[in-house]
Order: structure tokens, then C-alpha cells, then sequence
């Protein structure tokens, strides 16, 4: 059946409604510049129930054969290199470019429709002072002149700090990266985007308030650090007693710390534990069992440990918690796991 092209960066696919911009007439554009025979996808969860329609589109329009991964993708850090092999060109949806990759990986980034205004607004209330950092996804970044006009309104100076490290637009963070928050010299944060990872690690990172505003559920909120901290602390405790200990290491390029778990499997020698360096790509419970380890310390993404505790029987712990542990850092100076 015959279909009219696409043109507009959303697929005609009625099963699939995007509710986002994703540049797909540049993806087409390559693949025919590149002649390319075959082509692989690889997107985050959130995006992957789209990818069939995304599939279809693409191989209409350039008669390439599209393969999508169907492996976990926690970010731009996490390209499949096995596809990689694969395809001609791979493109990765969803993330801005970060650190080195094969020349065939392309970046596609997926930009959110949704206003920022209403949430802003509701979130100005909360503000306290005249000036305040403002921070956000990837996913939003383009519409961040919506915020700081608001808080102009509402007489509130808003500031993004600069792009650098892991993060390719000012204000942007990422769950692992919170350098441009860190920039600045303010006494509170706004910031704009969906979960609480995010403001969390701020929060942590900084150890200044963070106000959150969800423009996707028109929500806004007060970040409240404690339950995570009562959390790693109960980790760290229950740690104690361990004398085997897992230093993980990940396969994924970007995630990749071999000189940090180095350090810290000397740490953790100096101060009499058993320990063992392990190489893995996707980090699950019954393989850190089967190895006998009674607790890890994970120096891949800090999700691991963060965000996925509940799923593990040992306690995961992230390098600066180990370092709590050892005793080389105060329990007062706990710091965020952030990867430069």
C-alpha cells in the first residue's frame, strides 16, 4: 500500500502516536547519502514501544533492512556495540552524543512537545530567591526560554550553567553528570523534567534546595534528600560486615571506570577485605551471587546502586559510599557518584 512520505519528523503509522519530535527525515537522509544496506535502532524503554513504526518508515523510504535492539539502553553512555558490528549505521535515539563511539552511531535527539510554562508557573511559587539555577533534560532543553520568561514575570533572575563534560547544552543534566548545576553560585535550583533522579542528584550533588516541576503531569514539588540518604546509610551499614567484595566494571563505553575500580579494590585490600574485580556488561543479581560476593561496589552508572538497590540481596554500594565504609571519608562529606 502506497504511503505519503514522511516529513514531518512523526510517523504515519496510526498504532503510533508520538508525542515528541525526532528528526527522522535526517535518518533517511543519511542512510541514501551512505547508501547503506542495513541500519540499526537502539532507543531508551520509554521510546522502544515506537520503534516498530520508526522500523517501517524507514526501510519505506530507503529499502534499507532495520534491525532495533532489544536490549536495555540507559543512555547515551550505553551504545550497543554488537549491533554496531552489525549494521552499516546505527542510530540512537533519544541521548546527545557523549564521549567516543564508532563513526557509524548517529545521535538522534527526542525532543518533548510539552509547554513548560503552567509547570513553571505553579513551581514560582515555591522559589525562594531572586536568582535560581535552572536545570533540565535533554528532552526539554529547546523549550528552557519558556521558563526563564516566566520567572522574569515573577521577578526571579533564572541562570543556566554552561555545557561542558558530559553535557552538551547549558543547563542540561544528567543522571550521572551535574557539572552545570555545580557552575553556579546560586541558593536553589528549579528543575524541569519528568522522575526524581535527577533533582536528586542535584540536590546531593550541590547540597542546595531543589524545587522540581513536571511539565508531562503539571506537578511541582520540594526535593527532600533524607529517605535516600537513610537509605545509603542502611547500605553502607549493612556492608560492614563483608568480606567479599565485587568491584564492577562495565562493558558499556561510556560507563567504562577500570582505573577508578582499580583504586578502590586497593582501598578495599588496605583495609583488610577480599577482593575482586568483575568485567560484565549488564549488571544483574544472580550473577554477583553465583560469584560468591557478599557486597559490590558498582562503578558503572550510579543507578545501579541508586536507583536499583531493592533488586539486589547483597548491598551495592557506589565509590564514595565505599569510601565511607574504609573510613577515608566522613559519613558528613557523602558525595554523589558523578562520572567526568
Amino acid at each position: 500500500m502506497d504511503r505519503a512520505p514522511l516529513t514531518d519528523g512523526s510517523s504515519r503509522d496510526p498504532n503510533c502516536d508520538f508525542s515528541y519530535d525526532l528528526d527522522l527525515d535526517r535518518a533517511v537522509l543519511l542512510i541514501r547519502r551512505s547508501a547503506a544496506k542495513r541500519v540499526g535502532l537502539q532507543a531508551p524503554e520509554g521510546l522502544k514501544r515506537a520503534m516498530p513504526a520508526m522500523a517501517k518508515e524507514i526501510a519505506y523510504q530507503t529499502g534499507a533492512e532495520v534491525i532495533i535492539s532489544g536490549d536495555p539502553c540507559y543512555g547515551a553512555c550505553d551504545v550497543d556495540l554488537k549491533l554496531c558490528e552489525e549494521v552499516d549505521l546505527l542510530f540512537h535515539l533519544g541521548h546527545a552524543e557523549l564521549g567516543d563511539c564508532p563513526e557509524k552511531v548517529i545521535f538522534l535527539e527526542v525532543m518533548m512537545r510539552e509547554d513548560l510554562r503552567e509547570a513553571v508557573e505553579k513551581a514560582a511559587s515555591l522559589l525562594r530567591s531572586k536568582r535560581v539555577g535552572i536545570t533540565t533534560t535533554i528532552q526539554h532543553v529547546h523549550k528552557i526560554g519558556q521558563a526563564l520568561e516566566v520567572l522574569k514575570g515573577h521577578g526571579i533572575e533564572g541562570v543556566l550553567g554552561p555545557a561542558g563534560a558530559r553535557a552538551k547544552y547549558p543547563g542540561q543534566v544528567l543522571g550521572c553528570c551535574y557539572c552545570t548545576a555545580k557552575a553556579l553560585d546560586v541558593d536553589e535550583y528549579l528543575f524541569i523534567g519528568t522522575g526524581q533522579f535527577h533533582p536528586l542528584g542535584i540536590a546531593l550533588a550541590t547540597g542546595k534546595r531543589v524545587v522540581t516541576a513536571d511539565p508531562v503531569m503539571g506537578e511541582v514539588s520540594e526535593i527532600d534528600t533524607d529517605p535516600m540518604l537513610r537509605r545509603r546509610f542502611k547500605a553502607i551499614s549493612r556492608a560492614m560486615d563483608a568480606k567479599r567484595f565485587a568491584v564492577l566494571v562495565s562493558k558499556k563505553p561510556g560507563q567504562r571506570r577500570l582505573e577508578l575500580a582499580r583504586q578502590i579494590l586497593k582501598l578495599g585490600e588496605a583495609g583488610g577485605k577480599e577482593m575482586f574485580l568483575v568485567y560484565l556488561d549488564n549488571i544483574e543479581p544472580d550473577r554477583l551471587l553465583n560469584l560468591g560476593a557478599e557486597a559490590a561496589v558498582s562503578t558503572a552508572c550510579p543507578r545501579v546502586a541508586l536507583d536499583d538497590e531493592a533488586k539486589y540481596r547483597i548491598p551495592m554500594l557506589t565509590p564514595p559510599e565505599f569510601e565511607v565504609l574504609v573510613g577515608v571519608r566522613p559519613w558528613a562529606e557523602y558525595g554523589f557518584d558523578e562520572i567526568d
